[in-house]
């Protein structure tokens, strides 16, 4: 009888765990997609707010930003390039206790007059869980490939 509890027992964190993940997913996916509509508009300081207060941003051949403020700059400077749009992918997601680490790949294409350019690369995000339940970006460190590089 002791074994069926515990095997139901090892059930049940399963699926609850699973069940968790899926939620997590699904959150993130959501956050994601919000990233690239704000992305999208050039809308830099809104796109800020989806960071922590004292987030770090590392991004290719830039100092590390600290900060919401400083980082809707810096956003803000990145998206002075011109029209451009993003898409993200999720290669990996994992979760740990009040954080959640994201592995993936971007691509921003950039609208030209006579041509769009095209720039790729990886990110790593750790998003943060806040006492609300919303999740933030408390880390993204983003650098560019020639090629997308997936696990």
């Amino acid at each position: 009888m002791r074994k069926l509890s515990y095997y139901c027992l090892i059930a049940l964190m399963s699926v609850s765990s699973f069940a968790w993940t899926n939620d997590l997913s699904a959150t993130i996916q959501a956050n994601n997609n919000k990233y690239i509509e704000l992305f999208n508009g050039g809308k830099a300081v809104q796109l800020s707010q989806m960071f922590t207060e004292d987030a770090l941003y590392l991004n290719d051949g830039f100092s590390i930003i600290q900060g919401r403020k400083e980082i809707a700059k810096q956003l803000k400077l990145e998206m002075s390039a011109g029209p451009a749009t993003i898409t993200l992918k999720t290669v990996e997601l994992k979760l740990d206790n009040r954080t959640a680490t994201e592995v993936g790949v971007w691509e921003v294409t950039i609208k030209g007059e006579k041509s769009n350019e095209k720039i790729l690369g990886n990110y790593l995000v750790v998003w943060q869980k806040q006492p609300d339940g919303e999740w933030l970006i408390y880390r993204d460190v983003i650098n560019y490939s020639e090629k997308h590089q997936t696990l």
